[in-house]
């Protein structure tokens, strides 16, 4: 039997990987099961041998395989079709690839294939509100939007950092709430400030709503200060007549206390 798991998503891959060989631990007592890195000299040969070996009883095997595309793959496609339909012996693969052609075969004959893509959008927002809720973490909506954007497409590095802060605030009381400032406190980051010319030419240009939102939300996320976006602003040359006139008036508004400058950026960009 073969079961191929792949994609670039490594860190579900490997959840999965860790759980099927789980299953297979409980389901057979005495399963008898290995890992092959076949990118190591000689462990295509230890491969052979452990696939050979003979088993007491009722017994199952179980060969885990990572780097099955680094060996010769006529060879590598010759050894798995003599297993394809073994009920004693697993074979469970695990790639960043998509399968090359050589091993197209598998997609009728193999007993599973699971992709793991990377987590976009809504998908990644959501894994990590549930990783940070399973660690009993509580961020403010600028932290959790920081940390959105700082560990796209590094499933790996995001779990490392949940898990220092796990470790680093427990027992605290500023556990309920954490912001850019605790996070900062336990990680070393190089986070570059987004341009903030960037939002001012989409403003000035009267670019899309969600153009101008997305771009005055990494400002805020990199913490930039709403009065220096404001100043910088109001000092450009040759603004748009209906751009000034709004200006001038919420700056009436903001001198009366009814608005701050935040509010001012977030009316200019709806």
């Amino acid at each position: 039997m073969i079961i191929v798991l792949y994609g670039p998503n490594s860190y579900l891959r490997q959840k999965k990987l860790n759980k099927v060989v789980e299953e297979y631990k409980k389901k057979y007592s005495g399963l008898s099961y290995d890992y092959f890195d076949l990118n190591k000299s000689g462990e295509f040969l230890k491969l052979k041998e452990f696939s050979g070996q003979s088993l007491l009883f009722d017994n199952k095997k179980m060969a885990i395989l990572k780097n099955l595309y680094e060996i010769d793959l006529k060879e590598a496609k010759d050894f798995l079709k003599t297993y394809m339909n073994s009920k004693d012996f697993t074979i469970l693969i695990s790639e960043d690839k998509a399968l090359p052609l050589e091993f197209a075969f598998l997609k009728k004959k193999a007993f599973s294939i699971e992709k793991f893509d990377n987590l976009k959008g809504d998908k990644w927002n959501l894994f990590i509100q549930k990783e940070t809720r399973k660690r009993g973490l509580v961020f403010t909506p600028r932290a959790l939007n920081f940390l959105i954007e700082e560990y796209k497409n590094d499933i790996w590095g995001l779990i490392n950092e949940l898990e220092k802060l796990d470790l680093f605030f427990i027992g605290k009381p500023e556990r309920t709430s954490l912001d850019l400032k605790e996070i900062n406190e336990v990680g070393d980051y190089h986070y570059k400030s987004p341009n903030i010319f960037i939002f001012i030419n989409a403003i000035i240009n009267n670019k899309d709503v969600s153009q101008k939102i997305i771009a005055l939300e990494k400002l805020f996320i990199s913490q930039e200060e709403p009065v220096k976006i404001f100043n910088i602003l109001a000092s450009m040359k040759r603004l748009p007549g209906k751009l000034i006139q709004k200006m001038a008036h919420y700056d009436v508004l903001l001198k009366s206390g009814k608005i701050g400058y935040e509010d001012i950026l977030l009316y200019l960009a709806l």
